[in-house]
């Protein structure tokens, strides 16, 4: 057996320095890349002491746990032992996942059965290392990219997560509950008084909301069925708010003033009484996570309560 161990050293460097970049981006932390190469090198010169005459020491579990370390204290130096303790666990958290995600993939396709009996199992089908160079070199970075489009998705959703408020409204006898997401792209106010307007989904809110009121939202852009605007329910409390969009002419929409409006999250709780919510035949939400838009406005305005 011939081991070219100039080529398992440069291959090992070169994923040592995917993972140390790879921690780099979930600490959101900008490191030069010579100094993750130097980084890499460090747990590569682990791989070289292991062909060398002190092989043994190579396999102690004290100095590869010493490298991880040092490996860490290249790439990201030492400000806080909390600081260094994260970024270590993070190092170790993103070599863990790469080879589960290697592993786990060798073994969907090279686990097998080989007799009638369901009892009878038959692992890989060849002796010793089961994960070839080859599966390695191709695995590992496209594991990688996958991993890191997972977390983005994930600190998206976590980011979207803290602008979520629980939503009640009170128009005359009816409650209306949902959730809502804070967007401050929303610069939407009643031209008259110059109150924020909430977006919500009539669609979501359909089991909510009168018959009347339902079908006068979906008629909003017929100009001549607004005049019977007044005959619903919540005739008495309608507004027109127009609003652009890129690429259409303007378009009205259909609001209607509030008692009040509830917002509450994990650290406030408070009412709106100055605001519109304005309703769309649209939904707001692709995955159903929210179903109206908060104006930014009203988190201004928001009466604490108990």
């Amino acid at each position: 057996m011939v081991a070219y161990v100039d080529l398992i050293i440069l291959l090992n460097w070169f994923f040592d320095c995917l993972l140390l970049y790879w921690a780099s981006l979930l600490l959101k932390r900008k490191v030069s890349y010579i100094r993750i190469g130097v980084g890499g090198l460090a747990g590569a010169a682990l791989i070289l002491l292991a062909f060398s005459p002190f092989y043994e020491v190579a396999n102690l579990v004290i100095v590869k746990i010493g490298v991880s370390f040092l490996m860490v204290l290249l790439v990201f130096g030492y400000k806080r032992w909390s600081l260094f303790l994260k970024a270590l666990s993070l190092l170790y958290f993103v070599t863990f996942l790469s080879g589960g995600i290697l592993l786990g993939t060798h073994y969907l396709f090279s686990y097998q059965f080989i007799a009638p009996d369901s009892y009878v199992f038959y692992g890989p089908k060849s002796y010793g290392d089961p994960v070839s160079w080859l599966f390695v070199m191709i695995g590992f970075p496209a594991g990688w990219l996958y991993s890191r489009k997972v977390f983005t998705g994930l600190e998206v959703t976590n980011m979207m997560a803290e602008s979520m408020m629980d939503v009640k409204i009170r128009i005359k006898d009816r409650l209306l509950v949902c959730r809502g997401l804070i967007d401050t792209g929303n610069q939407l106010y009643e031209p008259i008084t110059n109150a924020p307007v909430m977006i919500a989904s009539a669609i979501s809110l359909r089991s909510q909301l009168p018959q009347d009121v339902l079908e006068l939202i979906e008629k909003a852009g017929e100009a001549g069925d607004l005049s019977l605007a007044s005959q619903s329910a919540w005739g008495a409390r309608v507004r027109i708010i127009p609003y652009k969009v890129v690429g259409k002419d303007q378009q009205l929409l259909i609001a209607f003033r509030p008692d009040w409006i509830e917002l509450s999250s994990a650290s406030v709780t408070g009412k709106v009484t100055k605001g519109l919510v304005a309703f769309t035949m649209q939904t707001l939400s692709h995955d159903d996570c929210y179903h109206s838009i908060i104006h930014p406005r009203m988190l201004i305005e928001l009466q604490q309560v108990s």
